[in-house]
């Protein structure tokens, strides 16, 4: 049976990772470009494929994540809170890298 309960930090990770697909693909619309060669490559077969790269990119570790609670939930419960924290900071490095210009 599945645990139907959804952790805060998971729910944390996952925001940060949508937001970051969605800002990119407006400042992508906007005429700037990836700086993930991965994903700069994905945008460039088109918007469907960056999207499921993203996704996948996302939902991959988000899984192992959630896996490894089963067996070890307070290491799961700081690592999801890790891995969210570091998101946020390289995301936040990349925009204020991107507003300095």
């Amino acid at each position: 049976m599945l645990n139907s309960k959804v952790h805060t930090s998971t729910a944390v990770l996952v925001t940060i990772g949508l937001f970051d697909l969605v800002t990119t693909l407006m400042w992508l619309n906007q005429g700037f470009g990836e700086g993930n060669p991965l994903f700069r490559w994905l945008a460039s077969h088109g918007t469907a494929p960056f999207v499921l790269g993203k996704i996948l990119f996302l939902v991959g570790p988000v899984l192992l994540l959630e896996y490894a609670r089963k067996t070890h939930p307070k290491s799961a419960e700081q690592g999801t809170w890790i891995a969210a924290g570091f998101y946020l900071l390289f995301y936040g490095s990349h925009v204020a890298a991107l507003l300095r210009g």
